[in-house]
């Protein structure tokens, strides 16, 4: 096996393929056989099998399940739960066990286009406000029931509610929670017709619901587990101990650590958080943000950062202020607009700032901007020494924009892939794998 001795215990090391770009059925063996099978090899070297964090789309799940007709009485749910593997589907089987891999976990945030020209906040669509996230995870979640072999419990990483940038309130929370309550009732299903355990994920990110820890801690006593209480005992006939036993057991939050240093949080702090409040945690990103302190006194670095906007995708901004406040910003213009337009503070009023832009866990600055991967090894082995989950994903999803903003000049980006031909993504990935190896078992 490829798992990992760390801090004592086994742990398995992947990294997540939404860093490539792959929407069909197609796209994803071609990535299978071209990126990931040579890239776990090369990284880690010869190995009986390899750990793989799948990342899974609406037109993928729609090319491996073959829903077949049904009695007019079935519901959508029931159409999932009985839907038989496509031949794509042992397509895809054959492909990852032609390089000895096993997928432990899958990437559902995401359901559309990743790699779009403009991405930004569309990747929280559809929202838990909305049926069809509910339906989305469970066709992944019976997808990875035909993918996980002899493993008995995986998870789904999905996003913990609603951008804020559209809405947030408690009645969206309550929503939000509804849904995902929904969804889990349906994985109980699947457990009991498949005997696989497929868990919900949860990603808090920054502007989204329960970006923060202690948002999340509210969201998850407050919403979730009421949200159970109130309908599961009546629905499943269990006990209001055994709904919170459930809920617990089926919705877990996957911590990613960029996400969480954006939050100006300490990943390992978070990580005693959550087993202090008896939250299983299903997954563990290795990532790093950008960081820069003194933004007023540090000009060129500031116009650094600025210049990392990009078409694609989102990179929020919180800012810590001189009195230990917090300002947050939803995507980098927004930062630079305050230069024009102060909004009751200004640049100067910031000791630091932290942008939710994921770069290469190996790429090391002189200063003063930087990057948040000094959190990174504390908070893995951690997680490995206390077995708080054995599923630990590099996940830098952006070399394709890094390698675009290189090309345009711009010198942050040229500080990782350099300034001859766009990196080889292959190369860096494998670098990053390595990387967090080294750290996990330092």
């Amino acid at each position: 096996m490829s798992t990992i001795q760390a801090q004592g215990r086994a742990v398995e090391l992947s990294y997540s393929t939404n860093v490539h770009p792959a929407e069909s059925l197609d796209d994803l063996v071609r990535i299978v056989n071209g990126n990931v099978g040579p890239v776990m090899k090369g990284a880690l070297g010869p190995q009986p099998s390899y750990a793989v964090n799948l990342r899974l789309g609406m037109k993928q799940v729609d090319e491996i399940l073959d829903h077949g007709p049904l009695p007019s009485t079935s519901t959508l749910s029931d159409a999932i739960l009985s839907a038989a593997p496509t031949p794509g589907c042992e397509k895809l089987k054959q492909a990852l066990a032609q390089h000895s891999l096993r997928v432990v976990s899958v990437n559902g945030f995401p359901v559309l286009d990743f790699h779009a020209p403009r991405v930004k906040e569309m990747v929280y669509s559809p929202p838990w406000t909305d049926g069809g996230r509910s339906l989305y995870t469970l066709k992944i979640a019976k997808v990875l029931t035909h993918l996980m072999g002899e493993r008995s419990e995986a998870a789904v990483s999905v996003p913990t509610g609603t951008f804020k940038g559209y809405t947030d309130n408690e009645e969206i929370k309550a929503q939000c929670a509804h849904f995902l309550t929904e969804c889990a009732k349906e994985l109980m299903r699947l457990e009991r017709l498949t005997g696989k355990t497929i868990k919900l994920g949860l990603e808090p990110e920054p502007y989204t619901t329960a970006e923060s820890m202690d948002e999340f801690l509210e969201y998850f006593h407050k919403y979730i587990l009421v949200a159970a209480d109130e309908k599961w005992p009546s629905q499943l006939g269990v006990s209001a101990q055994k709904a919170e036993e459930l809920a617990r057991k089926f919705i877990t939050v996957n911590l990613d650590l960029c996400h969480s240093a954006v939050e100006f949080e300490d990943p390992l702090e978070d990580l005693k958080r959550l087993q202090a409040a008896g939250i299983s945690i299903t997954g563990l990103h290795l990532s790093a943000a950008l960081k820069l302190p003194e933004p007023a006194q540090n000009a060129a670095a500031l116009e650094q950062l600025l210049s990392m906007n990009e078409p694609r995708y989102l990179h929020q901004v919180v800012g810590r202020l001189r009195d230990g406040g917090l300002a947050r910003f939803e995507d980098l213009p927004d930062l630079d607009r305050l230069r024009t337009r102060p909004r009751g503070f200004k640049i100067a009023d910031f000791e630091e700032l932290r942008c939710h832009f994921h770069v290469p866990l190996f790429a090391a600055w002189p200063g003063p901007l930087a990057s948040t991967r000094d959190g990174v090894g504390p908070a893995a082995r951690y997680a490995a020494k206390e077995g708080l989950t054995d599923n630990l994903i590099v996940e830098t999803y952006t070399w394709g924009v890094l390698n675009d903003l290189a090309a345009k000049g711009v010198p942050a980006a040229k500080e990782i892939v350099g300034s001859g031909p766009a990196v080889d993504v292959n190369a860096g990935l494998m670098r990053e794998i390595q990387w967090a190896k080294a750290e996990i078992t330092a």
